[in-house]
């Protein structure tokens, strides 16, 4: 039963962040579809923009810019899932999540290199750390 209602909630997830609705606890931001915020009040107080990728080495390196739009730091989590031409997650040991802490009204860079050449696309997870 409980793994019928994970493939449940994932399908939910999965169709609401193509179809650019918010479901309560999780965003997906509007203008980049690469950041998914892990709750709807976190993603009222930051903006993505500038999501960049290429290749280097022929490892897709990807970057996006984060700004705190608040006039308090904020504390966030986030790490980036990696996935092949067929959508498909490349697990790797080596994908860490990270912490750190954005200033009010400071941008910073989120940005890494994939895992392995297969990948093509990316995901990035934001959390806020004291929730």
């Amino acid at each position: 039963m409980k793994y019928i209602s994970a493939l449940s909630l994932l399908l939910v997830i999965l169709v609401t962040g193509c179809s650019g609705i918010t479901m309560p606890g999780i965003s997906l931001d509007k203008g980049n579809h690469q950041v998914v915020i892990g709750n709807t009040t976190l993603a009222s107080k930051l903006k993505f923009s500038h999501s960049q990728t290429d290749l280097r080495d022929g490892y897709l390196y990807a970057s996006v810019e984060a700004m705190n739009k608040t006039d308090a730091a904020i504390s966030l989590n986030y790490r980036f899932y990696w996935y092949d031409v067929n959508g498909l997650e490349i697990n790797h040991p080596t994908s860490v999540s990270c912490t750190l802490a954005i200033k009010p009204n400071q941008i910073l860079l989120l940005q890494a290199l994939a895992p392995s050449t297969a990948a093509t696309q990316y995901r990035i997870v934001v959390r806020d750390t004291n929730n």
